[in-house]
């Protein structure tokens, strides 16, 4: 098995190498060398990124049947001695957050007895799972401390060999199916932790600058630990001191009474959606009451069609309720605009099916939707002009009266 030298020296991100085999992988040229740098995807750990003679990777695999890391290119090389160069600030960003992971781990141990049964990395996100569920803030912010401690206590991480039968006080999340070294590889950080791991990591903690929890949030019956190391940490911070700067300018306030500010324009928001609702149902009422005299009357139905522009439909409801609340009255209303609406309505003592007219004469408008029940049915949300509006409400009434 050709040798992974990423165990000895996750630091070097450009070497030379001899080919000592050549396959194909999904239709893809891939090849095995005689040693390699490059980190496949295990442990929770993605797998690193960069070129082969300047050819990029597509992807790395551990083959099963012998644990060959199997480099699959983006094109074939001829050449026999090849150079690999790895993408270094991904590479970093993985061994500052793999360690990061196994002190913020072993300090949850210390803290509150909560054990990791998970660990996720990816560009977007890094989490580790906790098998408990009532971790208090205060517990969280503890766990969080003790790690950073451990970071700028500046510790060295060491890795070394031990023989399965005899790695007591060593953690071991999951034990593997078959080791690739010639015994169980152990990260020792210092004095504070011992953990199995075939990962990357940083020569020593000062290296991972900070860590950072943003969030816990439980998952079932666990815990899952969002965090953040290093240089996705700063970037972390800068967004949200951007956020945070940009209220204080729009509250004019200090950053520490942003959240007593908010909660007051909270409660003023609350305040004004109220008036404004008052308010609304009083300017239907006088539509409702200026509508319905000139409401068109033919064999004691009482047809009240009107047609608006950009008009709300969740108003053009409460209108129509409004006005079926008198007896003999079918509501045609609709507005135009980029998603344009149609409200059809029924007083209670009628028996007309407003669904099955709505769903004849919404074809009108091209492919809008809808439908509810007999007594109202409203449909739309496609561009429609008022003349498109006023011509399928028309269709409607005389469906109506046919």
């Amino acid at each position: 098995m050709a040798a992974r030298l990423y165990y000895d020296d996750s630091y070097t991100c450009d070497f030379t190498a001899q080919v000592v085999e050549r396959l194909a992988v999904d239709g893809h040229p891939a090849l095995v060398l005689d040693g390699t740098y490059f980190y496949p995807a295990s442990g929770g750990q993605p797998a690193d990124s960069g070129t082969i003679n300047g050819v990029p990777l597509m992807e790395l695999r551990t083959r099963e049947e012998d644990g060959a890391v199997l480099h699959v290119l983006a094109a074939d090389i001829p050449d026999s001695t090849v150079n690999g160069q790895l993408d270094w600030s991904r590479r970093f960003d993985h061994m500052q957050h793999h360690t990061g992971q196994h002190i913020l781990t072993q300090a949850f141990v210390q803290v509150a007895e909560a054990h990791t049964v998970g660990f996720h990395l990816s560009p977007d996100s890094v989490t580790i799972d906790l098998d408990k569920t009532n971790l208090t803030a205060e517990a969280v912010a503890q766990a969080e401390m003790v790690a950073n401690q451990i970071v700028w206590n500046n510790l060295p991480v060491t890795a070394r060999l031990v023989e399965e039968d005899g790695a007591t006080g060593v953690r071991v999340r999951k034990k593997p199916g078959h080791l690739l070294t010639d015994g169980l590889r152990v990260i020792e950080i210092g004095g504070f932790d011992r953990t199995a791991c075939g990962g990357t990591h940083v020569a020593r903690t000062g290296e991972i600058g900070i860590i950072k929890v943003l969030k816990p949030e439980r998952r079932g019956d666990k815990t899952r630990v969002e965090f953040r190391c290093g240089g996705r940490a700063l970037v972390d911070y800068q967004q949200k001191n951007a956020v945070v700067n940009a209220v204080v300018a729009a509250l004019t306030c200090k950053a520490e009474e942003i959240e007593p500010g908010v909660a007051r324009l909270q409660e003023e928001v609350r305040s004004l959606t109220r008036s404004l609702k008052t308010a609304t149902g009083q300017l239907l009422e006088y539509e409702a009451e200026r509508l319905l005299p000139a409401a068109r009357e033919d064999d004691s139905l009482r047809v009240v069609k009107h047609t608006y522009e950009g008009r709300d439909a969740g108003e053009l409801k409460l209108l129509a309720n409004r006005l079926t609340e008198s007896p003999n009255v079918v509501v045609l209303l609709g507005t135009s605009g980029e998603k344009a609406q149609l409200v059809l309505a029924r007083s209670a003592d009628l028996t007309q099916d407003m669904n099955a007219l709505i769903k004849q004469v919404l074809p009108l408008l091209g492919a809008a939707r809808g439908g509810g029940q007999p007594a109202l049915a409203q449909g739309g949300g496609v561009r429609a002009s008022r003349l498109q509006i006023e011509a399928a409400l028309d269709a409607a009434e005389m469906m109506l009266r046919a």
